[in-house]
């Protein structure tokens, strides 16, 4: 399963609606949010997606009414300071 970091503007959402949000986004399904970082002052939300493929994960967005800013698929990530395959 191919990993994603997507960039999402979020500042008229207050902090219960990013954690609906979050949680929505997080269920277990062929798409899932694996990890969410909230910025309340910037007004950002950046996700951990994993995903078939891209177009999977832009289906997946649309349904749940998101809009990235940014989306970019991982390739490498570290584990113990060594780059590594995802």
């Amino acid at each position: 399963m191919a990993k994603y970091i997507g960039v999402f503007a979020t500042a008229c959402l207050t902090r219960r609606q990013l954690q609906d949000l979050v949680a929505r986004l997080s269920q277990e399904g062929e798409v899932r949010c694996e990890k969410a970082y909230a910025g309340l002052v910037d007004g950002i939300l950046v996700c951990l997606f994993q995903a078939p493929n891209r177009d999977a994960l832009n289906d997946f967005l649309q349904q749940n009414g998101m809009v990235a800013e940014n989306l970019w698929r991982i390739d490498l990530e570290s584990q113990d300071g060594v780059l590594v395959s995802v």
